[in-house]
């Protein structure tokens, strides 16, 4: 009988890739995300369902990648097509069994899918342990003890800020009525563990008419993931930031990426 807990070797060290295959009439089919773990790494399914790590029943991957560590398999990243352009892919998760993080797994793996993909990583909907570890190797940086920029775009759904106020988990809103948008941006709020999105500045000009401007163009945030409820208390924070209270957020934000712009855009230009 297969022992359950034990991990998938690979003696040399790499990962397996597994990706969509299409049929003789260009049909694509994509990878289940969670039947692939279950089905070839039931250790790490265990492990997620501990964790409450969330991953929707029906989501689907285009490449499912291992992540290897001293030959065995801890982990995993799952990636989809961008529908911002085709030099970018996003990378919808990427998890770490609890007793190997802390080995610089995250930043190995974006090295490598950069360098494999040939593409630009998007993270999508990261968890504030994800935006840590960039911090921790210099691919993000915070100002004001608060905002983060961040070297790698972020991905957000665009939901208008009165939803995300009340207080509903990513995990559990339901996304069918709304236009399926999203934002990118490179500012996460260490605070409410929240990614920022900062609406584009319109032009000031008299005759501009005001039904012309872009109704998907509005300040927004990213709603609270569970995790970061469970270990950061982010809902509660929410309820009780002030800058959210007085109705300045957004302006309290673009503050403090105004105020540092010339040190973020030189940082940001460093290789």
């Amino acid at each position: 009988m297969v022992n359950p807990n034990k991990k998938v070797k690979r003696p040399n060290g790499l990962g397996e890739l597994f990706k969509y295959h299409s049929d003789e009439d260009g049909k694509i089919y994509t990878l289940p995300v969670k039947k692939t773990i279950k089905d070839n790494y039931i250790y790490i399914y265990r492990a997620i369902n501990d964790e409450e790590y969330y991953i929707a029943d029906d989501e689907t991957c285009f490449f499912f990648k291992e992540i290897v560590y001293n030959n065995e398999v801890v982990g995993f990243a799952t990636y989809r097509s961008s529908s911002l352009d085709e030099n970018s892919i996003v990378m919808q998760h990427i998890y770490v069994l609890p007793e190997f993080r802390g080995n610089s797994l995250l930043e190995e793996e974006l090295d490598e899918a950069t360098l494999l993909f040939d593409s630009t990583i998007i993270i999508q909907s990261p968890t504030r342990y994800v935006v840590e570890s960039l911090i921790n190797h210099k691919l993000a940086r915070v100002f004001e003890d608060r905002i983060v920029i961040s070297r790698m775009a972020f991905m957000i759904p665009m939901l208008p800020q009165k939803e995300v106020e009340k207080g509903a988990y990513l995990e559990d809103y339901d996304f069918t009525e709304t236009k399926g948008l999203s934002k990118v941006s490179l500012i996460y709020d260490l605070e409410l563990c929240a990614v920022v999105g900062l609406a584009q500045e319109s032009p000031k000009e008299d005759d501009i008419v005001k039904d012309t401007k872009d109704s998907n163009n509005f300040d927004n945030m990213s709603l609270a993931r569970k995790i970061d409820d469970k270990d950061f208390g982010c809902l509660d924070k929410r309820d009780n930031d002030e800058w959210l209270n007085s109705g300045e957020y957004f302006e309290k934000v673009r503050d403090v990426v105004d105020k540092n712009n010339d040190v973020i855009q030189n940082w940001l230009t460093l290789l």
